[in-house]
């Protein structure tokens, strides 16, 4: 009798190892994030607290990192694409932030990292690395997908005392950062600017079918690809769909003007935008006309901004009005 009630507790202790096995095990992946393998928010935060809590005295800094134009990568190259971009964007963030002392995804596009024991000076140098790196992402079928980071930084004990209020302060240099170009970083300081939502609540598609005229970018340099055309410019052309069109036009700026006028735009371009003596916010006008696919041609004002982008470089912003189409009560521009 003594000896089955031993191996009934033998059994019931290896039962008992097994389930506490168990439970770490889903401890542990209840806070890590299932796509990167980072920590979520769940564990990131408890980490977080731990690391205040250990450091109580001590400067450190909670770093807010959002990819730039993500939703953009996600329609451009579907969502499983999009998600390989993510894995890359964690694993870069993981790897240039090896030193500190949490890095988890706040999700989606949006990374937190904190420092538990560090200077601005450094935390500055380090972001400031990181922002200005170029970085891509490889996709499917051997496609490059670049893509960048703004951030914002929130000091602590300066900015907070504990990770909501550190959260908050960082968010809001976040936004100033989003707001003075993107893939830069922003220290939290008062009197800041207060997030204001709406203001990248408009997306540029749906603003470029509301202008009342064509939108598109180029690259600045090399064959003036096209990098974004809007369903306007699309019409314009009289072509059935964007990728019509690219092809109507070899998807290069060139291709959009009369053979005839080329010579003169590009010198007309050039001359305003390097020679015109106070054009600090290198703009450009000219007029010229346009072969659509059908053989018509079209007269057409070019409102042109020389711009830098730091993903594509130099590139030019440009607003098309086609001047044959009478919009102001039947008459025509001219």
């Amino acid at each position: 009798m003594i000896s089955v009630v031993l191996i009934v507790f033998a059994g019931a202790e290896k039962g008992v190892a097994y389930m506490e096995k168990k439970l770490e095990e889903l401890e542990r992946l209840s806070q890590e994030d299932a796509v990167t393998g980072l920590l979520n928010r769940r564990g990131g935060v408890k980490r977080i607290e731990e690391l205040i809590k250990e450091y109580n005295n001590k400067t450190g800094a909670l770093i807010m990192l959002d990819g730039d134009y993500f939703k953009k990568i996600n329609s451009s190259y579907g969502h499983q694409n999009g998600e390989l971009v993510i894995k890359e964007c964690a694993r870069q963030v993981q790897e240039w932030f090896s030193d500190a002392g949490v890095v988890f995804r706040l999700g989606a596009d949006e990374f937190i990292v904190f420092y538990a024991n560090s200077d601005v000076d450094s935390v500055r140098a380090k972001i400031l690395g990181f922002t200005k790196k170029k970085k891509v992402a490889k996709v499917s079928e051997g496609i490059e997908v670049p893509f960048t980071f703004s951030a914002g930084v929130a000091m602590y004990p300066e900015c907070g005392i504990d990770f909501e209020e550190l959260m908050n302060h960082a968010d809001i240099a976040l936004y100033n950062a989003k707001l003075e170009g993107r893939a830069c970083f922003r220290l939290y300081s008062d009197g800041m600017m207060i997030p204001n939502r709406e203001q990248f609540m408009f997306d540029i598609d749906e603003m470029a079918k509301g202008m009342p005229g064509g939108f598109f970018v180029y690259e600045a340099g090399g064959d003036e690809r096209l990098l974004y055309i809007s369903d306007s410019i699309v019409r314009l052309f009289k072509c059935d769909s964007d990728m019509d069109f690219r092809q109507h036009v070899g998807n290069s700026f060139r291709g959009m003007v009369h053979p005839d006028d080329i010579k003169m735009v590009e010198e007309t371009i050039r001359h305003q935008q390097f020679s015109t003596e106070g054009n600090e916010n290198h703009t450009d006008y000219v007029r010229y006309r346009i072969v659509c696919k059908d053989g018509s041609e079209k007269r057409v004002d070019d409102f042109g901004r020389l711009v830098h982008d730091n993903t594509f470089g130099d590139v030019y912003y440009v607003f098309l009005l086609d001047l044959d189409d009478r919009i102001f009560g039947g008459r025509s521009l001219l």
